[in-house]
């Protein structure tokens, strides 16, 4: 009996007083997100996103990198990204090449290291080692490495031949470089430099030459003008023809004698992409004419300009070299085609090229058209 009444107070007791610490209102702690719930803590685990900031943030704030191996590799180049630049053990660090691709440059390039290109891929390495290596380092021929040194280092002595000596001269006025040119080069690379013709005392032999230069170097076609009297020479022609094309102008082919103006106007048309280089010259040179027509339709894949071509053979080897060679025709180019079996052979190309049946059906001839069709049963 004494049992049971001692249970009933101790009962009694427990509901008055309550469970101990229900009166103490436990103080959160501020270096960890734990939650307390009637005086039981419990620990809340951060996110990932948490995690990764975490991370992102002790890395920049010590300049370590380590810590970004604490996430996945998919999300590693992001943490340390930002460190790739401050040693090349962090840029290597970086798992994808278009993120390591810069930095890699940058320690390559900031230390003069040229080693570093070599963890590079092919087309970024050679990029880097020109970079790097020594000016002109990959120019091969002997002419052009010496052309490069001279310009750029500013010393005409690289040069090893005529043109650098005299391009030099232009470039830098330097008349010093003139004197390492032949007698007529000489004085009409000395006449540009100092704006003063020392050509005209000259002896016939170096005068047209001199005043040839002295036209280049002046960028003028006034000085051709000189060069002998009938400007049948070769020189005059070279003269002449060069600021024809220069200066896109087809009339100063005009000076030239007859036996060299078709082929200045035929230069000119090529050069400039020009067709109206042709059409100057005289149909009644039509081979001369012929030559340029079909020089410029292969230069330029032109359909049409063989159509100018008089001779019926030689218009039919134009056709057949650019229909059966071309990479891509259009309907355009072949409705200029003026030969009516050349048009048909040029639609069904362009059925070929185009893999449609459709253009077979402007096909006149029977026999092309049925070939045609045949490629799409």
């Amino acid at each position: 009996m004494r049992i049971f009444l001692l249970i009933a107070v101790a009962f009694l007791l427990f509901i008055f007083l309550g469970c101990p610490g229900d009166g103490e209102n436990p103080i959160p702690s501020k270096e960890s997100p734990d939650i307390s719930v009637g005086g039981w803590v419990a620990e809340v685990e951060p996110t990932e996103g948490e995690e990764k900031q975490q991370a992102i943030e002790s890395a920049l704030e010590e300049h370590d990198a380590s810590y970004c191996f604490q996430l996945p590799a998919n999300e590693r180049d992001d943490c340390i990204l930002p460190l790739s630049n401050d040693s090349l053990s962090n840029c290597l660090k970086l798992i994808k090449y278009e993120n390591k691709r810069q930095c890699l440059f940058h320690h390559a390039y900031s230390h003069d290291d040229i080693s570093i290109c070599d963890l590079m891929n092919s087309e970024d390495r050679q990029e880097c080692l020109e970079h790097l290596s020594p000016p002109c380092t990959f120019v091969l021929d002997s002419k052009e490495k010496g052309r490069c040194l001279a310009f750029e280092y500013g010393n005409y002595s690289y040069c090893k031949d005529e043109d650098c000596y005299l391009d030099y001269a232009f470039e830098f006025q330097e008349e010093d470089a003139c004197m390492m040119l032949p007698s007529g080069k000489k004085e009409g690379c000395l006449s540009t430099i100092n704006h003063q013709d020392r050509c005209s005392d000259l002896d016939l032999s170096h005068k047209h030459l001199c005043y040839y230069i002295y036209a280049l170097g002046d960028g003028s076609p006034r000085n051709c003008y000189y060069i002998d009297g009938n400007f049948d020479s070769e020189i005059a022609y070279q003269c002449f023809t060069h600021f024809a094309v220069e200066d896109e102008n087809p009339s100063l082919c005009e000076p030239i004698l007859v036996t060299k103006r078709w082929d200045c106007y035929t230069e000119y048309a090529i050069e400039t992409g020009n067709k109206e280089g042709c059409y100057a010259i005289d149909t009644l040179a039509s081979a001369s004419r012929e030559d340029c027509f079909k020089d410029y339709a292969y230069a330029y894949d032109d359909l049409s300009s063989c159509n100018e071509i008089g001779t019926e053979y030689v218009r039919q080897i134009c056709y057949s070299a650019l229909i059966f060679s071309a990479e891509a025709l259009t309907m355009s180019e072949c409705n200029s085609v003026v030969l009516p079996e050349w048009k048909d052979k040029c639609y069904q190309e362009l059925a070929y090229l185009e893999d449609s049946e459709k253009y077979c059906n402007y096909i006149e001839g029977e026999a092309t058209k049925t070939n045609c069709l045949l490629m799409f049963e």
